[in-house]
């Protein structure tokens, strides 16, 4: 056995950021643990080292003071420094759990010590990999170090966020003083996760010679280290532009395509290594699922809830790599995967690809897109081989295009001959199954059903159909042997998933105990307004015992009705549960009256038959007849049987979290309920002239796929009495009611279930949702909405929003408020670079020029709202085009006074404000005084009027008051939660704030409302330009061009700012780049491509901007050149692209190519008699002249025979840089 190396108290010990925790300040106490030091005086740890023992109630409480020993100060102090005293940050303790998960804690230091301090790393935590780490137990309390090995992904809990680490191979076993240890790899040196000492639990047991490892990735899941400004290394397991938000991951979209990825990723055995899919254009469902089954397998990025065991998702850490390729080349998929291994990435591709072949542990890798790499077919094989060599390696590969010439050679060289027929036989085996199902599923007994009420429903048996399919794809088949059969065998296995899931959903809802006994349940579809299909099991199963009831069981009305038995009771009337015998017994209601005595009771009854006679309308229940008791003469309204649950019994399932009304889709199912009821609200208010009044969850049943509004005993003329669940603040004593009133009752019913949803996430829906439902509720009846048509609008922009940020697809539709803005906001970064760029010799090295716009230029860019219909003007508003608003001003002199007038000219004055800066204050001081001429006219409304506020808003930004315009765009987003308009508007502000900071603090707070107004617009409709440019330029203040870019590539090709986008796309890879470092090839090959496609398919005709954007693609190959040292990077450039396209062959004409651009770009200054505009064509010559292989310094408009002295030449060619090349000098 070897002796342990070291200890962590050593002056020598290269980790000094190893600390010990102790109790009090007295070494010789008991350790409590070991710790990580990080940077701002922060301390890394587990919980439980921190916690008291428990008390009474079984309840451990953290420590209020701990103290830190930093063995590594023992070298720098004359004495032993003392230990340090810590406090542990509450917002930062993540509490263990019996699911062996959570355990974190950061403790903050009162001063922090001068040692380096350590820096977490991400790396696959694969079998057999050797670590070490340092404990401080009771017995050595100088410390102890230990080796160990990994012993793969494996935890003790079923959904392993720890590590099992074993130290059999050590002299001493881990225990008490080892928990919070930093783990390091001890082949590549980097800290990958902390030490978590556990003896398991009765349930759980632990064998004392394991212990387990917190790796980076859980830490990152808990601990939000990355926003606290600490660095964070290593490649995430799921990249960026392959995960999906939390929120998002619970929607798969096709549930067979989500079940097969979550067997292949737990390694089910009839499995293949190289599994194959295809998710291409028009195919969003398919590729949603694979980013969202990828997202939960990711330690990290995984939700929250992924914590604990779930059936159907994939086991979380069983992912290691998941990368899109697109536009990647193989060296860059390469250099990813040996960071994610734990190799040196910056070793040459060829010798990487062999250290990959021969030190790759084992892994899981998935590829999207891998037909869309940038690099040759036969480089990406290559990389693929090398991930493959050591066996036991899955590769996951999704391809766009099913024809491919990729795909077949893949299905060549990496698939086996045979992998067509096992892949059949599977698909048979997994068929034999859902032939069981089914069978099983027939011979089910059910209820019979009749013509009104149907039986629970059972999935169609599709067993006999997918095995026709099958023969078609085995040997003899017309496919078997085809390029088109990888892509048929792909699509035939997600049908048979999808089935087999119906199937065995179907069974469990017919048979187990988890079915709904009253209730026949089925999920929903994936339409924006589907509903789960809701239905009763067995009408005669609702009825309850009679207590005094006026009609006993037997009892027949007309000879028609046969009374069944009493199931509810409304506010005026038991209801009875009857049969109609001239209808096939068709179930319906029977209403009687709750006191035949009353008078008023009796008078009710009668006001609501009338009244139910009349009503038409698909959500409101309808009456069938009218019936008289033989014997009693006691009267009886006949409805419809309303066949659903109540709102209240669904409030019961969302609480409980049971399928389908659980996971984030629950909050699209709240305002679907919504969309019914104000559709039928609306029919009361505006065709009927009556209010409901007693909305609540028990009076609407979900019934089928909508709802019905049953009780409608309360139906009333507004300001008439009746009965108020939901009692509004202005209702009277006796329930006076108004159709302000009603809508405060849908906030209060609709506030109902979503307050049993789960813990609301953090997506910018929930917030609009809330708020739609705030104003609903106002205390003040004005401020509450006009109408029911005017909510339902809001809520509808609600649901798009809420669908796209859960599923990350577009869900657009125009908005009914705000025409489309005209620009995208870009801050230049969507233009070709300006000259004034090349004003300083030296060409590169500038900053890219993504700039947040200036306030003035935003407050006459952002959506125009439409035109009140109502207005006078609104002809004339419809008509107007204008491109002078100096001359729109006086024209419209001419027309009536109106608000939508002075709205107008308000922004024309806004206008002219940022065209005519001498006047600048004069035309914001008329803005103004336009829009208080507007608020006179609008009188009462002004002060509810959103309008009013959109504009304030807009002059605050011509002003340049980011932090007033801020308040005002708040109180839009108020009035109108479902716009996208006011979110724009918001994001930056915020963004605008953020850029203006000089707290770190308060930049990143601004940052992120930024992100997320701008991506909760984005998502909603690709086409808005600015949020795209908006979410690209907080990326690159974040450096982070990769995500700018993605942001940038969703602008779609029918929208206005494409080409916009795509320019600034091919400005961020000819950028430098963003830390300092050398350009890439790879980002070069990428910057020639995007050009490349931006004037042959996105729009660029603009000859001058072509010329200044080749400039800048140029410059970066020339410091590219400039950069390498032994390779041929122009060579390597040719050999990475298309043939055809233009790269020079040598130093010499790039130079010369790039020579002739800048004198191009000379011609397009302006030839004026202004001095910057001749000093700028200078600067562009003087490049020409010192970029070209012989060099000289050009004076525009200069006399030639004002200075004939050699000594400038002499000095220019002693100054010149060698050139790289023989044969290439001057």
């Amino acid at each position: 056995m070897r002796e342990p190396l070291r200890t962590s108290n050593s002056s020598s010990q290269e980790e000094s950021w190893r600390v010990c925790l102790l109790r009090t300040q007295d070494r010789s106490s008991r350790p409590l643990g070991a710790g990580v030091l990080l940077p701002g005086g922060l301390v890394l740890t587990c919980a439980h080292t921190v916690l008291s023992r428990p008390g009474g109630d079984g309840v451990r409480t953290p420590f209020d003071t701990v103290y830190v020993d930093v063995p590594g100060t023992v070298a720098l102090a004359r004495k032993t420094p003392a230990p340090l005293r810590a406090r542990v940050l509450p917002e930062y303790l993540v509490l263990p759990t019996p699911h062996f998960s959570g355990d974190l804690a950061l403790l903050k230091l009162d001063s922090e010590p001068p040692l380096p301090h350590a820096v977490l790393h991400r790396q696959i935590p694969a079998r057999n990999e050797p670590v070490h780490f340092t404990g401080y137990p009771e017995d050595l309390p100088g410390g102890e170090h230990l080796d160990a090995r990994l012993m793969g992904r494996g935890g003790p809990a079923p959904t392993p966020e720890w590590v099992q680490l074993d130290t059999e191979g050590s002299p001493y076993v881990v225990r008490h003083g080892y928990s919070g240890g930093g783990v390091v790899h001890s082949r590549s040196r980097r800290l990958i996760g902390i030490v978590a000492h556990q003896f398991g639990t009765p349930q759980a047991p632990v064998r004392r010679e394991h212990a387990y490892m917190i790796p980076t990735e859980t830490v990152l899941k808990y601990l939000p280290l990355e926003r606290l400004g600490l660095t964070v290394t290593g490649p995430r397991a799921v990249s960026r532009d392959v995960a999906v938000a939390h929120d998002r991951t619970a929607s798969g979209r096709v549930p067979g395509l989500h079940r097969r990825l979550t067997r292949w990723l737990d390694g089910a055995s009839d499995t293949d290594p190289v599994e194959l899919a295809f998710a291409g254009e028009g195919e969003g469902a398919l590729l949603h699922t694979i980013r969202s089954a990828l997202t939960l397998a990711d330690r990290e990025q995984s939700p929250p809830s992924a914590s604990a065991s779930s059936a159907g998702e994939p086991q979380v850490g069983s992912i290691d790599i998941a990368v899109d390729a697109t536009n990647r080349t193989a060296e860059q998929l390469a250099v990813h995967a040996a960071e994610r291994i734990g190799l040196e990435g910056r070793t040459p591709h060829g010798t990487l690809l062999e250290q990959i072949a021969e030190e790759s542990p084992p892994l899981i890798a998935a590829f999207l897109a891998i037909d869309r790499a940038a690099s040759p077919d036969e480089e990406i094989i290559a990389l693929l081989r090398a991930l493959l060599a050591r066996g036991d390696s899955r590769l996951l590969l999704v391809f766009s295009d099913p024809r491919s010439p990729l795909l077949a050679r893949v299905r060549a060289e990496l698939l086996e001959p045979e992998w067509p027929e096992r892949r059949a036989d599977r698909l048979a085996a997994r068929l034999t199954r859902l032939a069981e199902a089914e069978q099983r599923l027939r011979q089910l007994p059910g209820h019979p059903g009749t013509p009104d009420l149907p039986a629970p429903r059972r999935p169609d048996a599709r067993s006999p159909r997918l095995r026709r399919e099958l023969r078609q794809l085995r040997a003899g088949g017309p496919l078997y042997g085809t390029p088109a059969l990888p892509h048929a065998l792909f699509r035939l296995a997600v049908d048979v998933e999808t089935a087999l899931l119906e199937a065995e959903a179907a069974e469990q809802a017919l048979a187990g105990p988890l079915g709904p006994r009253e209730f026949v349940l089925e999920p929903p579809g994936e339409g924006l307004t589907d509903l789960p299909f809701v239905a009763v099991r067995d009408p005669d199963a609702l009825v309850t015992a009679p207590t005094g009831a006026h009609l006993a069981g037997g009892d027949r009305l007309h000879q028609q009705y046969e009374v069944v038995g009493p199931f509810g009771r409304g506010s005026h009337g038991q209801v009875y549960l009857a049969r109609d015998l001239l209808l096939d017994n068709r179930p319906v209601a029977l209403k009687g009256i709750l006191d035949p005595g009353n008078p008023a009771a009796v008078l009710q009854a009668h006001q609501e038959r009338l009244r139910l006679v009349s009503l038409n309308h698909p959500s409101v229940i309808r009456v069938v007849n009218y019936a008289r008791h033989p014997s009693t003469s006691s009267e009886f309204i006949v409805m419809e049987f309303a066949d659903g649950a109540p709102l209240e019994w669904v409030a019961a399932r969302i609480a409980q979290h049971h399928p389908p009304f659980s996971g984030p889709r629950v909050r699209e199912f709240i305002v679907v309920y919504g969309l019914l009821i104000l559709d039928a609200l609306s029919y009361l208010h505006d065709q009927e002239g009556l209010v409901y009044g007693d909305l609540s969850l028990t009076n609407v049943l979900h019934c089928g796929n909508g709802i019905k509004l049953i009780d409608v005993a309360g139906v009333r003329n507004p300001g008439d009495a009746g009965p108020v669940s939901h009692r509004p603040p202005e209702a009277g004593p006796l329930g006076e009611m108004t159709t302000a009133g009603d809508l405060y009752t849908v906030g209060a019913v609709l506030g109902s279930l979503l307050d049993k949803a789960p813990a609301s996430p953090a997506d910018l829906g929930t917030q609009s949702l809330e708020r739609a439902l705030r104003r609903a509720m106002a205390r003040d009846p004005k401020r509450r909405y006009a109408s029911a048509d005017e909510m339902a609008l809001q809520l509808r922009g609600v649901l798009r929003e809420l669908r796209s940020l859960r599923l990350g697809e577009e869900t657009f539709e125009p908005s009914p408020l705000f025409d489309p803005a005209a620009t995208a906001l870009d801050g230049q970064l969507g233009k070709a670079p300006p000259l004034v760029r090349w004003r300083t010799d030296g060409s590169r090295g500038h900053p890219l020029g993504a700039h947040v716009p200036g306030p003035a230029e935003v407050a006459v860019a952002l959506p125009v709202p439409k035109p009140d219909r109502k207005d006078p003007n609104w002809k004339e508003l419809q008509r107007t085009s204008y491109a002078d608003p100096a001359g729109l001003l006086q024209l419209s002199d001419e027309w009536l006074a109106s608000p939508e007038l002075h709205l107008l000219r308000c922004r024309l004055h806004l206008e002219l404000a940022r065209d005519q800066l001498p006047r600048r204050d004069q035309q914001l001081v008329a803005a103004g005084m336009e829009l208080d001429r507007a608020g006179r006219l609008l009188g009462e409304r002004a002060g509810y009027d959103w309008r009013l506020d959109w504009h304030g808003g807009l002059i605050e930004l011509a002003h340049g008051r980011v932090r007033p315009a801020l308040t005002c765009f708040n109180e839009v987003y108020d009035a109108i939660p479902g716009e996208y308009a006011p979110k724009l508007a918001l994001g930056y502000c915020h963004e605008k704030l953020a850029d203006s900071a000089a707290d770190a603090g308060a930049r990143e707070d601004h940052q992120q409302q930024a992100m997320q107004f701008y991506d909760a617009v984005w998502r909603r409709n690709h086409a808005l330009g600015s949020a795209a440019f908006g979410l690209a330029r907080i990326h690159l203040a974040r450096r982070s061009p990769d995500r700018a870019l993605a942001s940038l590539d969703g602008v779609p090709p029918d929208s206005r700012h494409r080409t916009a986008a795509r320019t600034a796309m091919v400005r961020i890879h000819a950028s430098p780049p963003a830390d300092g470092s050398a350009p890439t090839v790879a980002s070069a090959v990428r910057a020639y491509a995007a050009l490349r496609r931006l004037v042959s398919h996105e729009g660029l005709t603009d000859r001058q901007a072509y010329e200044r954007l080749t400039a800048e693609l140029l410059e970066l190959l020339l410091e590219l050149v400039g950069s390498a040292r032994e390779t041929d990077p122009l060579g390597e450039l040719r050999a990475s692209l298309p043939p055809g396209v233009p790269v020079p062959a040598t130093e010499r004409q790039l130079r010369e190519q790039l020579s002739a651009g800048y004198r191009k770009l000379a011609k397009q200054v302006p030839r004026t008699d202004r001095a910057e505009d001749a000093a700028l064509a200078e600067a562009l010559l003087d490049n020409a002249y010192r970029t070209r292989p012989l060099g000289l310094t050009h004076y525009r408009d200069r006399n030639p025979e004002r200075d004939r002295r050699p000594w400038p030449l002499i000095a220019w060619l002693v100054r010149r840089p060698r050139l790289r090349g023989s044969g290439e000098g001057a």
